[in-house]
This record gives structure tokens, C-alpha cells and sequence, in this order.
């Protein structure tokens, strides 16, 4: 009875995008895909249960055969659906291509404009520019080869 169940996954294949307003930034075959959601952390492999969910300022570690591929990513919209998974967020970069310098200078810079901002909502947009910063950092510090 396993070997049917068994038998019947052969050849099924899960597929991930990461897509911003601007370019599909990954689009492939994956192993496993990793990434904080809003109810924790969360691995999708092939065969996964529909899930629609916002993903939080972090990162999306993907495995596909022996590569790990990361990425710094914006908060923003998941769902897996029929071995999919979909990540639209408004910037994505892969942590090999972070510069750690502009980063941290984008980080000063809107923690300048949190502490000026008297305006609620420009002070949140500030924050939130200010921890998709200090998550680039984060992200290239901890992945980034070399």
C-alpha cells in the first residue's frame, strides 16, 4: 500500500517564484523552500497544503539539489498551491549581491527620518524602510560568501 502511495509522487516536482513589482527575481525547480510567515516559520516540500499567508521582512532560504539560495526579502504575500509556491514581496536580493556598506547607510538614513517624522504614517513607512535595511545587513552578514 506504501509503494502505491509511493509510486504515485514519482516525477512530481515543486516550483517557487519570487516576484517583485519590477521582475521575477527566482523562478525554478526547488527541493525545499524556507521562510518566516505570519504564524512562525514555515518548509514547504512537494506536495504541500494550500496555504495563502503574508511573509514577513526576513529571509527565503530555497534548496534545490546541493545549492542553497538565499534571499533578503521586503514583507509581502505567500501561497502554495499545487506544488507552487509563490512570494510576492516588493524587493528581494539574493544575499550574494547585498552591499553590506549601502545597506547600513540606508538603515541611518531612515532611522534620521523615524526620529524627524511627527506624521504617524510616514513614521511607520520610515520604520519599515529602517528593518528591510537592518534585514539586508542581517541577511548578507549571515549568507553571503567571502
Amino acid at each position: 500500500m506504501a509503494e502505491a502511495r509511493e509510486e504515485g509522487r514519482e516525477g512530481r516536482q515543486l516550483f517557487c517564484r519570487i516576484i517583485t513589482p519590477e521582475e521575477t527575481i527566482f523562478d525554478d525547480e526547488v527541493d525545499l523552500v524556507i521562510t518566516k510567515i505570519a504564524d512562525g516559520e514555515i518548509g514547504v516540500l512537494v506536495d504541500h497544503a494550500p496555504l495563502v499567508s503574508t511573509v514577513e521582512i526576513g529571509d527565503v532560504r530555497i534548496h534545490q539539489n546541493d545549492e542553497r539560495h538565499v534571499f533578503a526579502t521586503s514583507d509581502g504575500f505567500f501561497k502554495v498551491s499545487e506544488n507552487l509556491v509563490q512570494i510576492l514581496v516588493e524587493e528581494a536580493v539574493p544575499a550574494h549581491e547585498i552591499d553590506v556598506d549601502e545597506a547600513e547607510n540606508r538603515v541611518e538614513e531612515a532611522s534620521r527620518e523615524v526620529s524627524d517624522k511627527d506624521e504617524e504614517d510616514r513614521r511607520r513607512e520610515a520604520e519599515r524602510s529602517q528593518r528591510i535595511g537592518e534585514n539586508l545587513v542581517r541577511v548578507a552578514r549571515r549568507y553571503r560568501e567571502g
